[in-house]
């Protein structure tokens, strides 16, 4: 089995297949179909995953000796990795093969377009809304409250779920929706949900702080239109001139390697061979070990930052990580918020032979070029704050936002503000592809 540099891609990660070693097909050749009509059985595809994580597993050697060609107790590869998760492992997962690519090719999947988290007065607030939302067609965006759905009063962070309320992760599902918007008006819609195609920049802008011009940009995640995307942002910033950078990777839960070093090379002026991260696998894999290093951007744009400011929460993860992580031996660093959510490693993706799954394998873990890495914990903040969702992004009232042009004016930030201990927030989990899109 060797790895395919194929189109697909999470987390820094090249595509592998779990049975084919073909060197440029995506679907495997049939002289390795297993049985006679083309398909895998369950026992079969499990047994293929349990030899997989016996390979590749950042930590194999601590699987347990199971027999999953046990249908009566392992009904599918989802239950076989349950079975065998490192304890140290809240991030590997499985996924359908269809919807894995639609969503790092196109950036595409099922819902309404929308995010939302809970404010500290209980109230399901939405956090940001795609442009291909409904939501967006009605005005409907950051800060507003949904209060009811389909008649039913919204209920509490301890006993309700938004994603199941709203019922089949399927296209032509209709749901009604009560809103209070931040003026306090009521407003009452019915949506269908629909496939939805993400812009993975959510906003950008330049404000002009105190003599300085400062770019300011929203960002999703880390996809394959991700540099498209960029590349506009970036241009726009160079064509206007900006002093200073501040990235909003708030609800960013990472991506590949690739999106994510683009946004380093735009942010940094990188030297020949400058180490972006060094990735190391299992003891296995010892082969696969290698450094990626910073490229020249396409455009050539030098925009002359020494410093970057990057506003975060516990939402902020993976690929987001990385990018804090590995800019800082070359820049002075500053981040805002609350300690980010602690992914210091990295997964491949394999498919099966039916190409039904995509599972995504914690395979090893990745460090800094001065060998910093181990943030389990998340990366912690320069200055502790909560998020302050109730303002629109770019708003100058935004308490995140504020920290940063308070210290491009002064050089410190305004510990007045700044939360000593922030409220505590409903833990985020990324172990699934709906945790990553976040998003319904």
């Amino acid at each position: 089995m060797k790895p395919k540099h194929i189109i697909l891609s999470v987390f820094f990660l090249a595509f592998l297949f779990l049975i084919s070693c073909e060197e440029e097909k995506v679907e495997p050749p049939d002289d390795k179909q297993e049985n006679g009509n083309g398909t895998d059985t369950i026992a079969q595809l499990n047994q293929a995953f349990y030899n997989l994580m016996n390979e590749w597993y950042y930590w194999y050697d601590e699987i347990p000796d199971i027999d999953p060609t046990n249908t009566d107790q392992y009904s599918n590869p989802g239950e076989v990795l349950e079975a065998i998760r490192d304890e140290n492992d809240r991030f590997s997962y499985i996924t359908s093969y269809e919807a894995f690519q639609q969503y790092y090719q196109e950036g595409a999947y099922i819902g309404y377009g929308f995010g939302y988290k809970w404010d500290a007065d209980d109230n399901l607030r939405i956090t940001f809304v795609f442009e291909d939302s409904p939501f967006a067609e009605e005005g409907i965006t950051r800060g507003w409250v949904i209060t009811e759905v389909n008649g039913s009063p919204v209920g509490s962070p301890d006993n309700y779920s938004l994603g199941q309320e709203l019922g089949a992760n399927e296209v032509g599902v209709e749901n009604s929706f009560t809103f209070k918007s931040p003026g306090g008006e009521t407003v009452e819609a019915t949506f269908t949900s629909k496939e939805i195609t993400m812009n993975t920049v959510l906003m950008d802008t330049v404000i002009t702080h105190n003599n300085s011009k400062v770019g300011y940009f929203v960002l999703k995640s880390f996809i394959n239109k991700t540099p498209d995307e960029l590349t506009e942002t970036f241009r726009k910033f160079a064509d206007e001139g900006i002093d200073e950078l501040v990235v909003d990777l708030r609800y960013n839960g990472g991506g590949t390697l690739s999106a994510s070093r683009f946004l380093g090379e735009f942010i940094y002026e990188a030297g020949e061979n400058d180490t972006y991260v060094k990735i190391s696998h299992n003891d296995k894999k010892t082969d696969q070990d290698t450094s990626h290093v910073f490229g020249q951007d396409s455009l050539n744009i030098n925009l002359g930052l020494n410093n970057v400011y990057f506003l975060t929460t516990q939402a902020t993860a993976s690929a987001s990580e990385s990018v804090i992580n590995g800019l800082k031996p070359y820049m002075d660093v500053k981040t805002i918020g609350v300690a980010t959510y602690g992914k210091p490693v990295g997964m491949y993706a394999f498919t099966d032979n039916n190409n039904e799954y995509a599972f995504l394998p914690v395979t090893f873990k990745l460090v800094n070029a001065n060998g910093n890495g181990e943030y389990f914990d998340g990366l912690p903040p320069d200055v502790n704050l909560n998020d302050d969702f109730k303002q629109p992004f770019g708003s100058m009232d935004d308490d995140l936002l504020y920290q940063a042009l308070n210290h491009i004016e002064t050089g410190s930030f305004d510990m007045t503000k700044a939360a000593y201990q922030p409220r505590p927030e409903n833990r985020v989990e990324y172990k699934s592809l709906r945790d990553e899109i976040g998003a319904l």
